[in-house]
């Protein structure tokens, strides 16, 4: 497993990585005074709102709101995670990657994973050169061939071959000095079960590589060329590689899908290849598994909708409930594809079908008009009111069954797909929630789960509002004060503490700003980007400094501003902590209780205007 990148190398990869120059590797940058401005490269503009500071070393765009450090900017850029970023970064600034390990040690037993990653390219630089020689290859490229694919394909996804023999591999690597182990972890060599030695996994077939987000070969597809019953090959999983959390041609389709914000997901490596090859370039593949919910959070990146396309009707029957608990769970629009003839998409695109393919993704039903396409089919007698109110009846038990719709969730998402279900069913919106209700409630067997909460009554949502409202601007007001002048991090902290903080950002940050109180007054604003690896505190501090002077600060400006912050949030919560007494008197059953809250009410008055109402004393 994967260890935590220290905090040490992350700092050393930021500072290997002139924000400017990264973001000028991109796109052309102007001076702009102190600073540098573009066209954004997150949304379409005219006139460049896109700003690079040197000095704080953030990006921000004053139209669509990204901001952030060089990780943030990359990880934007490239729609990968925070620690992608740092390795890309590194990789760019040859920083020598340090992790620390996990508890419990390395289930790996301390293999290192660059050197598996490492490995894993020399296979497949191997695999590649195997199926160019013109005599080992010539199996592996007539089967390519014969599937219809161009040279040009080949080259640019790297296909290999791997002959018919025990060991290629295992020798090759002998050769080199390359530690076995290495292959092992990497999935590419097997222990023998009886004696010493290994032997390769792979052996005659078409070798498909499989690349993670950073363009790094990490696993294997082979295609059997002779009689083996598994026709298709994979990689295990490993240390560097989850079949559930990866896609087949994803850096070829990345910008694509990006761009029409789609994505058509298909099952198998040639259906992908053959679909790039014929410049249908948003389209990826599985990896031998159905759609997971880690290939969702890994689409989401990139696209709002995804098309599901399957070779024949009954494979899409088995895939239509888990493409619907993908469309109820997630903010992602699913739609499926069932291709005719039982062809899969490399052979319908083959024929030169690409309209035709074009015209069936277009016209493709959502997850949730297909299955009750699929629910009716099941009910012969389903245009009568009988049949129709079973065929309802059982698509409402399919929906009340799916953790996403049973366990909750976002009301709003929870409304919208409410309103499509009745226009789909057609259906009152209202009957479907009261009956997805009851089921689910059945089948949760938390009947009493909505009935009742120990809320207390609330302000008026006009109140709350403006109170929220007021609240999140004074913490806004402090943060920004303590960025622009460390040197009262530390007193502040000891009046209003990060924990008071409201806002799960504000505390996040601010508990960053405490923890790294002397290394901000002696090294400024750039050594706190490398800290910040949520998306949301990231772009949080890089609002707030747009605003911090890179001249000093204006102390008697700031002492004002975090005066009347402080002052604001005291206030604040002493409103709120007088509600709660006066909610207390209300609700007091016995006299000894009401009197007890009242008391403390007046103790609350006194603390906040130094005096108690006429007519009120302490022992009251």
């Amino acid at each position: 497993m994967a260890g935590k990148l220290s905090e040490a190398t992350i700092e050393e990869v930021q500072r290997a990585n002139d924000i400017v120059e990264v973001v000028s590797s991109y796109l052309p940058l102007k001076r702009s005074g102190k600073d540098y401005k573009a066209c954004c490269p997150f949304h379409q503009e005219k006139t460049p709102s896109f700003y690079v500071s040197p000095s704080k070393q953030i990006f921000k765009c004053f139209g669509c709101g990204k901001g952030g450090s060089v990780f943030q900017f990359v990880m934007a850029r490239e729609s990968i995670t925070f620690p992608e970023a740092v390795r890309m970064l590194a990789e760019r600034a040859g920083v020598r990657i340090e992790e620390e390990q996990t508890r419990g040690g390395d289930a790996d037993g301390g293999i290192d994973r660059s050197r598996v990653f490492k490995a894993t390219a020399w296979a497949a630089r191997l695999f590649e050169r195997l199926l160019a020689d013109d005599t080992v290859g010539r199996p592996g490229r007539e089967y390519l061939t014969r599937r219809g694919f161009t040279a040009e394909t080949i080259e640019r996804f790297h296909l290999g071959f791997v002959p018919d023999a025990w060991d290629t591999l295992v020798r090759a690597a002998a050769r080199r000095s390359i530690d076995i182990a290495l292959l092992e972890a990497a999935g590419l060599a097997i222990p023998r079960n009886q004696g010493p030695g290994h032997y390769d996994r792979f052996r005659n077939r078409a070798m498909f590589p499989i690349y993670d987000a950073l363009n790094r070969p990490i696993a294997f597809g082979g295609r059997t060329l002779g009689d083996d019953p598994a026709k298709y090959l994979n990689s295990p999983d490993t240390m560097i590689f989850n079949k559930s959390f990866n896609l087949y041609g994803l850096t070829a389709a990345r910008d694509a899908m990006t761009a029409a914000r789609r994505a058509i997901v298909v099952e198998g490596y040639t259906d992908c290849l053959m679909a790039q090859q014929v410049g249908l370039a948003n389209v990826v593949a599985t990896l031998g598994t159905s759609l997971t919910a880690g290939h969702v959070r890994l689409l989401k990146r990139y696209v709002d909708e995804v098309v599901l396309i399957f070779d024949g009707d009954l494979a899409g029957q088995n895939a239509a409930d888990r493409a619907l608990a993908v469309f109820l769970a997630e903010e992602l629009g699913v739609r499926i594809v069932t291709l005719p003839d039982n062809l899969d998409p490399c052979d319908f695109l083959a024929q030169g079908r690409k309209d035709e393919f074009l015209a069936l993704v277009d016209a493709s039903p959502d997850a949730m008009e297909y299955k009750w396409r699929l629910v009716r089919q099941q009910f012969a007698a389903s245009d009568t009111v009988a049949g129709r109110r079973r065929a309802v009846e059982a698509m409402l038990e399919t929906i009340a069954a799916q953790p996403a719709w049973s366990q909750g969730g976002d009301p709003l998402r929870r409304d919208l797909v409410l309103a499509r279900m009745a226009q789909v069913l057609g259906v009152a919106e209202q009957s479907l929630r009261e009956r997805l209700t009851a089921l689910s409630r059945r089948a949760a067997g938390q009947a009493r789960q909505y009935e009742q909460t120990d809320e207390p009554p609330a302000d008026s949502p006009t109140d709350r509002g403006i109170s929220a409202d007021l609240r999140s601007r004074a913490e806004r007001l402090i943060l920004q004060v303590l960025m622009a002048w460390p040197e009262r991090i530390a007193a502040t902290a000891e009046r209003w503490p990060p924990e008071r903080m409201l806002a799960a950002a504000h505390q996040t940050l601010y508990g960053k700003l405490v923890e790294l109180d002397r290394r901000l007054q002696d090294e400024g604003l750039p050594v706190l980007w490398g800290h910040l690896q949520d998306e949301a505190v990231a772009r949080l501090a890089s609002d707030l400094a747009g605003d911090v002077p890179d001249a000093g600060p204006d102390r008697e400006k700031l002492t004002t501003m975090l005066e009347d912050a402080l002052a604001t949030l005291n206030r604040l919560d002493e409103r709120d902590e007088l509600a709660k007494v006066r909610s207390q008197i209300s609700a007091g059953e016995n006299e000894e209780e009401r009197r007890e809250a009242l008391r403390r009410l007046q103790q609350l008055r006194q603390d906040r205007h130094g005096f108690l109402p006429p007519g009120m004393t302490a022992k009251q």
